[in-house]
């Protein structure tokens, strides 16, 4: 069956700098495919500190949802671990938005282009297939950084992860339909200039998309004091839908959103 493994939860500089939650990406399996998310700082170590243990060399394909560092710095090694170290040939797919491949500086190395099977290019409506998974691509809006949320749907269920962008009202139906959806929620508050998500409009998202269940995560130091388990199950309360906050290490079964 299924799971989505949260190796770390890190939101924002501050909190990911001290470590005071992992910085490292997401574990997907759907469908017998590997998949991994944002493998930001420190991904390769909670693969291997994982209990059980991840093995990166069985990994179908890494999604990078945009270049900022808390979401690619592990990008290369993984790309040359999923290849099973490159020693036996191309393995695996890579996705990710033009800028983390062109530009003035791509976070994609040159040399390690060379190990997956293919790389694709995430655009607005863009659809891949990686194993028995389809991605499709959702633009959003994260200043400078071409970004772009995922929807995964497999025989599992549909997936959907609403990685860093400002609110915008188009943003709850894209992802209505979400059998899973995830949410990185750095403020506890609307501020003007960020470009990140809040625990109010985030909320919004949730109570227009309607998913089974929604998970927030990526949190940064005002949703850490402010206790994330307890401002999910009072917004779980409110919506009358399922909401919980993510811990580094928490696995879901898709037992959990089927």
């Amino acid at each position: 069956m299924g799971f989505v493994k949260f190796l770390g939860t890190a939101g924002a500089r501050y909190v990911v700098g001290k470590q005071l939650r992992y910085s490292a990406g997401t574990w997907i399996e759907l469908a017998e495919t590997r998949l991994l998310l944002d493998p930001g700082p420190g991904t390769l170590l909670r693969c291997r500190k994982a209990k059980p243990p991840l093995d990166p060399e069985t990994l179908d394909g890494i999604i990078l949802t945009h270049k900022h560092l808390d979401h690619s710095t592990d990008v290369n090694i993984m790309l040359e671990v999923m290849a099973e170290l490159g020693h036996k040939g191309k393995k695996g797919v890579l996705l990710a938005p033009r800028d983390c491949l062109e530009g003035e500086d791509p976070v994609v190395l040159r040399y390690v282009r060379k190990y997956p099977e293919r790389i694709e290019i995430l655009r607005e409506g863009h659809g891949a297939e990686v194993g028995g998974v389809r991605i499709a691509a959702v633009a959003h809006r994260h200043g400078e950084a071409e970004t772009y949320g995922v929807i995964l749907d497999s025989p599992e269920g549909k997936l959907g992860f609403v990685v860093d962008t400002r609110f915008f009202p188009e943003l709850p139906k894209r992802y209505a339909g979400c059998d899973l959806l995830v949410l990185n929620v750095v403020r506890l508050k609307p501020t003007p200039g960020i470009d990140h998500l809040s625990l109010p409009e985030a909320a919004e998202i949730i109570r227009e998309a309607k998913p089974k269940l929604a998970v927030l995560t990526h949190f940064g130091m005002t949703m850490i004091r402010a206790k994330p388990r307890e401002l999910a199950a009072k917004l779980s309360d409110e919506l009358k839908l399922g909401v919980v906050a993510a811990e580094d290490g928490l696995t879901l079964e898709a037992s959990r959103w089927r």
